[in-house]
């Protein structure tokens, strides 16, 4: 089957596959889309595959990593016989939500990498698009490695060797200045999911690649810093990773599959009129290497 692709950024993260049938790929141009979405960054756009059936998604995810099942999640959010396929949206059923709808704020858009104060982090995320708005609801995804790359050498020389702090506490505290109903972390939920040290500056376990592990709105401190230096520069670094050059802003369409690397990409919800507009996706994600500093 005749494949080809072009980049989605002017800096050449992000690839957009140019293909009729994902189904109909076969394995040695499997391995070639892999190869191309460590070598693009972590981000895959494929159009227009309306005719995919569960199963083929679910398989074609399967060779960016173990496919997980989502026993963590409401039983009625999944899939019937498929629990890979987690209902992301605001579909309802005699007045209960179908699917789990998560509410993106307005802007400033909030970019993180999913789970990065958890061990394992999933490796990464497939959403596919069954409805969507006619506005709002967009997508961002800024690149770890292109943007590092791009840094002046003496910023990655002085990085390099930092770790910072990832917390689910920090995180939901700031979830609850803008949503104060929101309830504060449980005693158990704290001892479940403690702090965790991250490289400031990550290496990809199959790319080999280095890139800004830098999801601020995770990122409690710096290890050796003091706050008020540690959160200019991590502000700083998010401006710079997430300049047109390295971000791809994602307007949806049905039919659309995107996959992202959470160890080379963060990505940023956008809100819609959820009153008035439905939104319905496939969310899958995915295991694997863990990823390291120096």
């Amino acid at each position: 089957m005749a494949i080809s692709s072009r980049p989605l950024t002017p800096s050449g993260f992000g690839l957009e596959l140019r293909c009729s049938e994902l189904s109909k790929l076969g394995k040695e141009d499997l391995n070639a889309v892999l190869d191309d979405f460590h070598e693009a960054g972590g981000l895959l756009l494929v159009r227009n595959q309306q005719q995919i059936s569960h199963r083929q998604l679910v398989d074609f995810v399967g060779i960016f990593g173990q496919v997980e099942l989502n026993e963590k999640y409401n039983p009625a959010f999944l899939e019937p016989s498929y629990p890979e396929l987690l209902r992301i949206g605001n579909t309802k059923q005699n007045g209960e939500y179908t699917a789990l709808f998560i509410k993106a704020d307005p802007p400033p858009l909030m970019w993180h990498t999913d789970d990065s104060f958890r061990h394992p982090q999933p490796a990464g995320s497939c959403l596919f698009c069954v409805h969507t708005p006619p506005e709002g609801a967009a997508t961002g995804f800024a690149g770890m490695h292109a943007s590092y790359e791009a840094l002046p050498e003496k910023t990655r020389h002085d990085i390099d060797e930092m770790e910072a702090i990832h917390s689910y506490d920090y995180l939901n505290e700031l979830l609850r200045i803008k949503s104060p109903h929101r309830p504060p972390l449980s005693e158990e939920l704290k001892q479940q999911i403690p702090p965790i040290v991250r490289p400031l500056v990550a290496q990809h376990p199959v790319s080999k690649k280095k890139g800004l592990y830098l999801p601020v709105c995770h990122i409690m401190s710096i290890l050796g810093l003091a706050e008020e230096e540690a959160r200019p520069l991590l502000n700083e670094l998010q401006r710079h990773m997430t300049q047109p050059s390295f971000t791809h802003m994602h307007n949806w369409q049905p039919g659309d599959l995107v996959i992202w690397d959470n160890r080379s990409a963060l990505h940023a919800p956008t809100p819609f009129d959820d009153d008035k507009h439905k939104r319905l996706m496939y969310r899958l994600t995915f295991g694997g290497e863990q990823i390291v500093g120096f």
